[in-house]
């Protein structure tokens, strides 16, 4: 048995989820990191203490979250990255909603609930103070924070060097103070971009560990209980993508840490397990939506772009200092026994791997999507003793969820349907 690390740090956990929502398109590949250092430099700049300036840090890391859903929304966010100015009956509409929806779906973490508030209005302009509200609502400095970084990070060009855009990108700034953005913020953009440092700190390839110089005091370090919860709020965030797979991930962990105490593991590593139940297809988000929610046969092309999420899962996880077991129990989730898996083809899969990837195979075919029903248990069990056959999983593990069929049918069925009896079909 593993053991199991239960302490990782609340930053290391947001920044390795901004780089997977950077996955999501090819426009917005480093953005949402930009967004994040900018965004706190800005706050550090106007005097917010370190707290307040690690609310920013997670809500610019975290903005675009509302856009996992939507192709329609993806599509506008290409378009946006491509043209600072866009028309505001094109633009407003679409970009609110997804800071509604942003907002909606970390309100709930206590520590995200100030970067909620943030995204929630991070496309509200200023308008000579008419900013301070929307729609009756009040809006916090660090929405029109959020709004001028995101702005600021997408001005730069690839082609030329970023010392020889900062006049152009200052000048662009300067005029829309008090119309887009806050006066304070601008000035205080203003002597931020007098730094050579600022701008080359800025297009820096790996700012992970710079966001953690600059910005690394009091750090919140999350216990197994915390980091379950956080796990399970990604989770939800990945399977919210698709109406097929829309509780999924809490399925897989709720049975996974269900499977890992009737075999006898420590409380520790069931946690450990649950996390990675959460979080095993986070790698997902590099696979497109029209993909995803494809309810006929797959392309050989396309089932590559599917195969390799498992991939991408461990280049995710691989970031975070602590999570060393947990990644690889979740990203080894598609491998086989017999070596035949994907996408590391190797035969050295740990107890923790062998469980997460029955609880998925398990909840994968047990849970109803809308184009079917889930299976019958006879037809479960006949799919996962006939996966034993071929090689693929552990029979020790299947061996004991069949054991326990009805419970862990239960347990999966609450974690996805809270106070819904499990159906008669099951």
């Amino acid at each position: 048995m593993s053991n199991a690390v239960t302490r990782v740090n609340l930053i290391d956990m947001v920044l390795c989820f901004s780089r997977a929502l950077d996955l999501l398109h090819p426009s917005i590949l480093d953005h949402h990191l930009r967004v994040a250092y900018i965004a706190a430099c800005l706050a550090q700049e106007i005097g917010l203490d370190d707290h307040q300036v690690q609310e920013v840090l997670i809500a610019g890391a975290l903005h675009d979250i509302g856009t996992v859903s939507s192709t329609q929304m993806l599509a506008l966010l290409d378009h946006a990255m491509d043209n600072y100015r866009l028309p505001a009956d094109t633009l407003l509409p679409d970009i609110h909603r997804h800071g509604e929806e942003g907002y909606h779906l970390i309100r709930d973490f206590p520590p995200f609930s100030a970067a909620a508030e943030a995204i929630r209005f991070h496309h509200v302009n200023w308008e000579q103070g008419r900013g301070e509200q929307f729609h009756g609502l009040a809006v916090p400095v660090a929405s029109h924070i959020l709004h001028l970084a995101d702005r600021v990070a997408v001005l730069p060009e690839a082609r030329e060097h970023i010392l020889l855009q900062r006049d152009r990108i200052r000048r662009t700034v300067s005029g829309d103070s008090g119309h887009r953005f806050m006066p304070r913020l601008v000035q205080a953009f203003e002597s931020l971009s007098d730094r050579e440092s600022f701008w080359l700190d800025l297009v820096y390839p790996d700012k992970g560990p710079l966001i953690r110089q600059h910005f690394g005091r009091g750090e919140v370090i999350l216990d197994l209980d915390a980091l379950h919860r956080l796990g399970g709020l990604f989770g939800r965030i990945i399977d919210y993508r698709s109406p097929f797979t829309a509780t999924h991930s809490s399925g897989v962990a709720a049975t996974a840490g269900a499977l890992g105490e009737l075999l006898g593991m420590s409380a520790a590593e069931c946690g450990l397990l649950r996390v990675a139940g959460d979080l095993h297809d986070i790698g997902k988000l590099a696979v497109p939506l029209e993909i995803i929610d494809k309810p006929d046969a797959l392309t050989r092309e396309e089932m590559q772009l599917v195969r390799q999420h498992a991939y991408y899962t461990h280049r995710i996880l691989s970031t975070v200092p602590g999570l060393e077991t947990v990644n690889t129990w979740a990203s080894l989730h598609h491998e086989r026994l017999d070596g035949r898996g994907y996408p590391f083809r190797t035969r050295d899969i740990p107890v923790g791997a062998r469980i997460v990837a029955v609880a998925d195979i398990f909840t994968a075919i047990t849970e109803d999507r809308p184009y079917r029903r889930g299976m019958t248990a006879d037809a479960a069990k006949r799919i996962l003793q006939q996966q034993v056959h071929e090689g693929a999983i552990d029979g020790d593990v299947v061996k004991q969820l069949i054991l326990e069929f009805e419970q862990l049918l239960e347990v999966r069925h609450h974690s996805q349907h809270p106070g819904r009896r499990v159906p008669l079909s099951a």
